[in-house]
């Protein structure tokens, strides 16, 4: 009822309901009215459209229609029924919009309207007065009370809303803090203290086969790399405003890439990769979305396939889409067949391909993770210029 309502007081509802007005107004001067004149039908159309200025004008237009009624009244030649009309629909938009002393002054003059009429029966003319003004009266102001009791509602709906946005907000700021917390005095410290320990051992043997310092620098740079990661995350969690913030940006990806690549390379897998040189135009989003799907890739090659394994990276940028494809054979140094791997890779309990599917919805792409023929294949299609879901 109450968009009924609106919509008929709506402004822009005006031109559909002149013509419904002006329908029902020609159809009773042609089939209800007793053979109306020129006058009349001059006075009921344009009671008719005198309507639309309750629009902004509600008063003056509730007293120029019950003007026009009794000119009907005087003049016209039939029964003004049509300016009747007109004049219950001006009182009642007017009672809808106005409150106060309006309303009652535009009924006074309505019902004088219908007291000065020529009959010979004053108390059928006194009641005709008072139920002609009187209801279009109550009827608007029903409405206007449905009106504002619609608004009252509405306003308390968005009152409750922002506060439970702002109760949400408050335990999201709670539960980061919390991670913040536990990520900088639990997983810092450890990973600070690897890092310490690894540094010391390297240094405390400097005759030790260059194989094993070699191994000793990467996870010493690993472990640095790590902690950096780390404190910046920290510092996001702890500060909601740097959310937008990236880890990487576009034009180190290459870079980032080569060296998930070189350290792959370096614990015996072989990769070769294709990464477009245009890769460097995608967002700092995306950018970062493609870093995390190469290393969790490599991080499953070496999990599952073991030294030895060969792999194929490709990135490329293709009618609006970036397609992103790492293939590996699935060959392994440990006694074990390629389709023992493949199982392990898609039901194991690990969380990492879970992330990554993840990451590639929030963007609006399609990602999958499967064996093909003999080989596993971890694909992602992630369209350009798609802002994160929220």
């Amino acid at each position: 009822m109450t968009l009924g309502v609106e919509s008929w007081l709506d402004v822009r509802f005006l031109p559909v309901r002149l013509l419904v007005l002006a329908v029902a107004a020609v159809g009773c001067l042609l089939f209800l009215a007793d053979s109306p004149s020129v006058l009349d039908w001059a006075i009921g159309l344009l009671a008719v459209l005198a309507t639309a200025g309750g629009v902004r004008w509600p008063l003056a237009t509730s007293l120029l229609v019950s003007s026009l009624l009794l000119l009907g009244f005087e003049i016209g030649d039939a029964g003004p029924v049509v300016a009747k009309v007109a004049a219950a629909i001006a009182l009642i938009e007017l009672s809808a919009r106005r409150s106060g002393w309006q309303p009652w002054l535009a009924a006074c003059v309505l019902a004088g309207a219908y007291l000065l009429h020529p009959s010979s029966d004053l108390a059928a003319n006194g009641y005709r007065a008072v139920v002609m003004a009187g209801a279009p009266v109550l009827i608007g102001v029903l409405l206007h009370t449905a009106r504002e009791g619609a608004d009252h509602a509405l306003r308390e709906a968005r009152e409750i809303a922002q506060r439970r946005d702002a109760e949400i907000a408050a335990a999201r700021a709670l539960e980061r803090t919390a991670i913040a917390r536990e990520l900088h005095d639990l997983v810092a410290h450890h990973v600070s203290s690897t890092v310490l320990r690894v540094g010391v051992a390297r240094h405390a043997m400097p005759d030790a086969p260059p194989g094993a310092l070699e191994v000793l620098d990467d996870i010493h740079a690993s472990g640095k790399e790590t902690l950096t990661d780390l404190r910046r995350l920290v510092a996001i969690l702890r500060d909601p405003s740097m959310a937008g913030d990236s880890f990487l940006a576009p034009a180190d990806l290459p870079a980032a890439l080569a060296a998930v690549v070189d350290r792959a390379r370096q614990s015996g897998i072989i990769v070769a990769a294709e990464v477009a040189d245009d890769v460097v135009d995608v967002d700092a989003v995306l950018a970062l979305t493609l870093l995390r799907l190469t290393q969790e890739g490599i991080s499953n090659i070496a999990k599952h396939a073991g030294p030895g394994a060969a792999a194929r990276l490709t990135i490329a940028l293709d009618a609006g889409d970036v397609r992103f494809t790492l293939r590996d054979n699935g060959s392994s140094s440990k006694s074990r067949s390629a389709n023992d791997a493949t199982a392990n890779r898609s039901g194991g309990h690990g969380l990492g391909l879970i992330g990554l599917h993840e990451r590639v919805e929030l963007l609006g792409g399609e990602f999958t993770a499967d064996r093909v023929g003999a080989e596993w294949q971890l694909a992602a299609r992630l369209p350009l210029g798609r802002p994160v879901s929220s």
